[in-house]
């Protein structure tokens, strides 16, 4: 079936940011892709859906599904990823079902969430996120090729070395950046593995209608130890140790497994990466503020 697609020039940009030149050709054939999947998979594309920099995403009308979701990426290597961590989250609901998937042309079909809003621009309690965060530690997908967790951590200090670039200079802060990755390394090694979701923060939560509850979206898995996928819960907004000692004994105590320790060392250990992450963007939030302070010691 014929389709039309206008990639608005903010998403072009940044797939092209992300993915670099390459990425021209891509998006300059989407329609034809989208067409492609159209056809073999039953579709029709509705409208495009806001997506992050690594993917574009449509709603659209299945013949087998009702509504579904089309996200499709220049890179298969994210898709093949993707598709195999939603594989090993097969039957749990806190996790968006995957209805088919050609990863090696970068395409998952997705169940569509109906009425979706995410945690980040809702009102949220730890407590109600606990049992999505307790239901996600499945164990490693049998033959499941995924990176690992010190992979993960490289990739997240990688990008925060990128954008500490972006900060009025501080003398301290090379310190702060290698100090963190090398406590992250080494944390890497250790704890029970499992799925980790990798990217596991109130914007990739969604409250779904019609009884559909929390359900997660958009991992960037990997295979580790799954307390990684707890920091950013018990360190979201926080401007004081107390409150952060508070988050992490809560989660502690109600997802089985967890090492409380543990925990503590990941949030210390990656406070200076979420401090960069939000002073880049607001130089004055409290919260970043804060968790550079405690980097700092």
């Amino acid at each position: 079936m014929k389709t039309s697609i206008v990639l608005p020039d903010s998403s072009r940009a940044r797939l092209l940011q992300r993915f670099g030149a390459a990425a021209t050709a891509w998006c300059d054939d989407l329609d034809a892709l989208v067409e492609d999947f159209a056809d073999g998979w039953g579709l029709r594309p509705l409208e495009l859906l806001p997506a992050g920099s690594n993917s574009v995403v449509l709603r659209c009308e299945s013949a087998a599904h009702g509504q579904a979701v089309l996200k499709l990426t220049p890179d298969p290597e994210i898709a093949t990823q993707e598709a195999t961590a939603l594989r090993g989250w097969t039957g749990v609901r806190h996790a968006v079902d995957l209805l088919d998937a050609d990863p090696g042309r970068g395409a998952l079909l997705l169940e569509w969430l109906p009425e979706p809003v995410r945690l980040v621009d809702a009102e949220w309690s730890l407590e109600e996120v606990v049992p999505l965060l307790a239901a996600l530690r499945v164990p490693p997908p049998d033959g499941a090729s995924l990176p690992s967790l010190a992979d993960r951590v490289e990739f997240i200090f990688d990008l925060t070395d990128g954008r500490a670039g972006e900060l009025p200079p501080l003398d301290y802060l090379p310190r702060l950046l290698a100090e963190g990755r090398a406590a992250c390394r080494d944390l890497a090694q250790g704890g029970t593995p499992g799925l980790v979701h990798g990217d596991l923060h109130a914007g990739n939560v969604v409250r779904a209608g019609h009884g559909r509850g929390l359900v997660a979206i958009d991992p960037r898995p990997c295979l580790g130890d799954q307390t990684l996928d707890l920091v950013d819960w018990a360190l979201d907004g926080t401007t004081d140790e107390r409150t952060a000692r508070e988050r992490v004994d809560l989660l502690s105590d109600g997802i089985p497994g967890v090492d409380r320790d543990r925990l503590w060392a990941w949030c210390r250990a990656l406070a200076v990466a979420v401090a960069v992450s939000l002073l880049r963007l607001r130089p004055d939030d409290p919260w970043g503020r804060f968790m550079l302070r405690w980097a700092r010691g």
